[in-house]
C-alpha cells in the first residue's frame, strides 16, 4: 500500500517507526514531513465512505484512502471531510500541510456485482426507510409498505446491513431493523439508482409556469391518468430555488399511451423546444409514496432528490438546495 503512495510524482513516502505514534507511514513534501493513517478497501462506494469519515473523526493525523476502484461520490465525500484518496483507476486526491493534489484517471471503472443492487423495485425498501426514519422495521411492515415480496425484502435488508447503515435487534419474528445512517443510504441509492425510462415531449399553451403545471396537472386527473410531478417542476413548490419553470417533468403510469394522453389534455407532441415532457417507467416505481402538495400529486422527496440528479440543466444544484432546505440530511 505504501508502494501506491511513493508512485506518486515529488512525493517521497517511507514506513513508519514508532516515534511516528501509531502513523502507517509518513509523508515528505516540500521539506514537510507529514504522519498518516492508511485505510486499504478494495471498494469504496458513498455508504463507505461516510463510514469512514466517521472513523476518521477518532484519529489525530490526516487519512489517506488507498482502493482499487472508487465511486465519484464516495470521492467527493471524503475530500469533503480532508481524507485523501488513491484509485486504481488512477484518480489521486490529497491535501496535506504545504500540498494539494488531484489528479482525475483515465480509466473505467468496471461495473461491480453487488448482492442486490438499490435500484428498481428494491428501491422502494430504500425511500420507505428514508420516508419513515424514526421506525423500527419488520419485514412484514415493508412487503405491505412497499408491494414487494418478502425474498426482495430480505436481500435488500441483507445489503443494507453490510453497508451498516441499519441497526438490527431482536430475533427470530420479533426481529427489527432501523435505518441508522440515512446520509449514507440516501447517497448509495441516488449513486446505484438508473431509471429504464421512456420520454414523450409536448407543448402545452400557457402564459405562467403555474398555470402551465396546474393546467397539465388536472388535465391528468380528469382523465384518469396516474401521475406525479417531478424535477424543477416539483423542487420549485417545495423548495424554491428558481423563478421561473421552463419544462414541467411529470410521470406516468407505465401503461398509458402518452400520445393519447396528449390529444385528450390538448398537448401538442414535439420533437424539439418541449415544455413537458411525459416521463414513463415499466413497472411504475416512480410513482410510490407520492404526496400531494398544492392540489398536485408531486413525487416523494426522496424520488425528486435523485430525479433532479439526472437533469443536465442546473439539476445538481437544485438537488443540493432540495436536499439542504427540505431533507435535511
Amino acid at each position: 500500500m505504501i508502494q501506491i503512495l511513493r508512485d506518486i510524482p515529488e512525493l517521497t513516502v517511507r514506513a513508519a517507526h514508532e516515534r511516528d505514534f501509531l502513523s502507517d507511514a509518513v509523508v515528505r513534501y516540500a521539506d514537510v514531513e507529514t504522519p498518516i493513517a492508511i485505510e486499504v478497501k478494495m471498494h469504496v462506494n458513498s455508504a463507505a465512505a461516510h463510514l469512514i469519515v466517521n472513523q476518521a473523526q477518532r484519529l489525530e493525523m490526516p487519512l489517506v484512502v488507498v482502493t482499487n476502484e472508487m465511486t465519484d461520490k464516495a470521492r467527493e465525500i471524503l475530500a469533503e471531510a480532508g481524507i485523501g484518496s488513491v484509485d486504481g483507476l488512477g484518480n489521486l486526491q490529497l491535501e496535506l500541510p504545504g500540498l494539494i493534489m488531484k489528479v482525475s484517471g483515465t480509466k473505467q471503472a468496471h461495473r461491480r456485482s453487488v448482492p442486490i443492487r438499490l435500484s428498481g423495485k428494491s428501491s422502494l425498501v430504500v425511500q420507505a426507510m428514508l420516508l419513515d426514519v424514526e421506525r423500527d422495521w419488520q419485514i412484514p411492515d415493508l412487503v405491505q409498505r412497499c408491494k414487494v415480496s418478502v425474498g426482495l425484502v430480505h436481500r435488500v435488508l441483507r445489503r443494507l446491513e453490510e453497508e451498516e447503515v441499519i441497526d438490527i435487534q431482536g430475533a427470530g419474528p420479533h426481529k427489527t431493523r432501523k435505518l441508522t445512517n440515512a446520509t449514507a443510504l440516501l447517497d448509495l441509492w441516488a449513486e446505484e439508482h438508473r431509471d429504464r425510462l421512456a420520454r414523450r415531449s409536448a407543448f402545452m399553451i400557457a402564459q405562467t409556469s403555474n398555470q402551465l403545471i396546474n393546467d397539465l396537472c388536472k388535465g391528468l386527473e380528469s382523465v384518469g391518468v396516474d401521475y406525479a410531478l417531478t424535477g424543477s417542476a416539483a423542487a420549485v413548490r417545495i423548495a424554491p430555488y428558481i423563478s421561473n419553470v421552463l419544462v414541467a417533468e411529470v410521470w406516468i403510469a407505465g401503461k398509458v399511451d402518452a400520445d393519447a394522453v396528449c390529444a385528450q389534455i390538448n398537448a401538442i407532441p414535439v420533437e424539439s423546444g418541449p415544455n413537458v415532457v411525459f416521463l414513463r417507467e415499466r413497472n411504475d416505481t416512480p410513482l410510490a409514496f407520492r404526496t400531494r402538495i398544492d392540489n398536485v400529486w408531486t413525487a416523494n422527496i426522496f424520488r425528486l432528490y435523485v430525479d433532479l440528479l439526472r437533469e443536465r440543466q442546473r439539476g445538481q444544484e437544485q438537488a443540493e438546495h432540495l436536499r439542504r432546505e427540505a431533507i435535511g440530511f
